[in-house]
């Protein structure tokens, strides 16, 4: 039924920042513990004693996600639940816990949290980090096992409702496929100067673009981003790994960036040439190059606050992004949903 447990490897650690007490619990700084803190002084219902139900509290986070946790293991329906732990797994499950402050891990809290019927089953989803069905029972029969049960709409009436802003006309309540197209409604040409498709992606480790600046144990990880060509690229343009090169585009052929205060950023980076990219394209993580976020010295109400320069490494792509030369200053954008088009803009590619 479902994924069976050998040689379990958990690298269970605490959590990297600082404890504090709520209520006189002890708990790691996160966002959980601030709405806990704000929840109780505001003395909401949904907080504190008999919160989540009689005689069950919300003193601490884990009181909210153990039930979660319980959840998944018993199922949509009777019956539906995983197995419960045995003392085997049971025995894994503590010694991989061991080592972990009060704080974050409390059997007892947990238990409780969990409730005690449960605990069992939901030890047995925590030991596999997750639930997850046998592959063999994707299908029944040539169709999916688990369909999707809700509405696709082919045609949207409130989309078909609507009207571009700036042309007047309505929009196509249909699938439409289309080009990159300016605020005017007029498409966007390729310019033959400027080669490679750019696009931008996210690294694993690194979420948002706000998330890598500030967290020196994920630099550590990747210091900054660079340059991703394919190996035959790279060869035509006679680069390798390590090699510096700088990106323009149509709109920005110098490839800087002024940001008014006298500093000229340039959208440079290092190589680094894979296979796992297709030609013609070039391929940057968009969240490094900050030139704020802790990155220079500030002065707050007449006090030096020292920078970091380690938070501004790398580079960031935004600057050579297509403009949108109607609207001007600022990227080409969807003009339904708002958001900004991180793949049309195509680049060139100079060694420094």
């Amino acid at each position: 039924m479902l994924a069976t447990l050998s040689k379990v490897r958990q690298p269970v650690v605490a959590p990297l920042p600082e404890t504090t007490k709520v209520d006189g619990i002890e708990m790691p700084i996160n966002m959980e513990a601030f709405l806990i803190a704000v929840g109780k002084k505001l003395e909401l219902s949904g907080v504190g004693k008999d919160a989540l139900g009689p005689g069950k509290n919300f003193d601490h986070q884990d009181e909210w996600y153990l039930k979660n946790v319980a959840n998944i293991a018993m199922g949509d329906k009777q019956g539906d639940s995983v197995p419960a732990a045995d003392a085997k797994e049971m025995d894994l499950f503590r010694k991989a816990r061991r080592h972990l402050p009060k704080s974050v891990f409390d059997e007892e809290r947990w238990r409780n949290a969990a409730g005690a019927d449960y605990w069992p089953h939901a030890v047995y989803v925590l030991n596999r980090g997750g639930r997850f069905e046998d592959s063999d029972k994707m299908y029944k029969g040539d169709t999916q096992a688990h369909p999707f049960s809700g509405i696709f709409h082919l045609f949207v009436e409130r989309v078909a409702k609507g009207r571009n802003s700036l042309s007047g006309q309505p929009f196509d309540g249909l699938p439409v496929a289309e080009g990159p197209r300016f605020a005017n409604g007029k498409p966007v040409e390729r310019n033959g100067d400027y080669p490679f498709h750019l696009i931008t992606f996210k690294e694993i480790f690194g979420t948002q673009s706000r998330t890598v600046p500030p967290c020196q144990w994920l630099t550590e990880l990747c210091p900054e981003n660079a340059v991703l060509l394919n190996r035959l690229d790279a060869e035509k343009l006679g680069l390798r790994t390590g090699a510096r090169v700088r990106l323009s585009s149509a709109t920005n052929p110098d490839g800087t960036f002024d940001l008014g205060n006298g500093e000229i950023r340039r959208v440079e980076g290092a190589v680094k040439v894979l296979e796992g990219l297709r030609p013609g394209v070039v391929a940057v993580a968009w969240h490094f190059g900050h030139w704020a976020s802790g990155s220079r010295d500030m002065t707050v109400d007449g006090s030096l606050v020292k920078g970091n320069p380690r938070r501004s490494r790398g580079f960031t792509p935004n600057p050579v992004m297509l403009e949108d030369t109607v609207a001007r200053d600022v990227c080409l954008t969807d003009p339904i949903g708002g958001s900004a088009s991180f793949s049309d803009t195509y680049v060139k590619i100079t060694p420094i």
